[in-house]
């Protein structure tokens, strides 16, 4: 998981005095805390910062929480922050809009600032777990695998048929290839075997 340190959070709330309370609660898990004052402010400051995780109120003038999670997500993709969105809406109704334009998690105003910790950092061992995985996919289609020196041969097992990843995680090999080419492995066979009339077959 990344260090506290290198965790960015960014903060869009029209109010200021809130804003300060969560900037020091922040602040005091360790974590690199910025701030803007509403939703077009807020998008410039995810452009500028980077951030991992935003925490966005809904009701803001002129581009409101709702509209800068579905901005970002939409422009970003895969590259979005982590979106928390607080409002004093508590319907049912709102909290599915919420998540179907895209937030990750939903808080109602005025929300316990425990709670609200525990929900950044649940958000933040997400985005963590989820650019290793990225590092991963991508070491594998590069044709390296992580935390291996280079030139090092990576180990499998004839009887199994598993690949050591990195040292002490072995994988089945339809996972490790699955992965490299970004779609799912399953048995079968190939023409010059079809024609031959043999089968692929896998050892147990």
């Amino acid at each position: 998981m990344k260090p506290a340190e290198q965790v960015k959070v960014l903060v869009v709330e029209d109010d200021p005095f809130f804003t300060r309370i969560l900037q020091k609660r922040l602040s005091a898990e360790g974590y690199q805390v910025f701030a803007a004052a509403d939703g077009r402010a807020g998008m410039k400051a995810i452009v500028q910062h980077e951030p991992d995780l935003v925490i966005s109120d809904w009701m803001m003038p002129e581009v409101d929480g709702l509209e800068l999670c579905q901005s970002v997500k939409t422009g970003l993709r895969e590259a979005a922050p982590y979106f928390i969105l607080l409002t004093a809406k508590g319907e049912i109704n709102d909290k599915l809009l919420a998540l179907d334009t895209g937030a990750d998690d939903y808080l109602v105003k005025p929300c316990d600032q425990v709670e609200l910790i525990a929900r950044v950092r649940a958000g933040i061992r997400v985005v963590s777990l989820t650019q290793s995985l990225r590092r991963t996919v991508a070491d594998l289609r590069s044709g390296s695998a992580p935390d291996a020196p280079a030139g090092t041969a990576a180990a499998w097992c004839d009887r199994c048929h598993r690949v050591e990843r990195a040292p002490g995680e072995w994988v089945a090999i339809e996972e490790v290839l699955g992965q490299a080419l970004g779609r799912p492995v399953v048995p079968g066979a190939c023409p010059e075997c079809r024609a031959a009339g043999g089968n692929a077959s896998r050892a147990a």
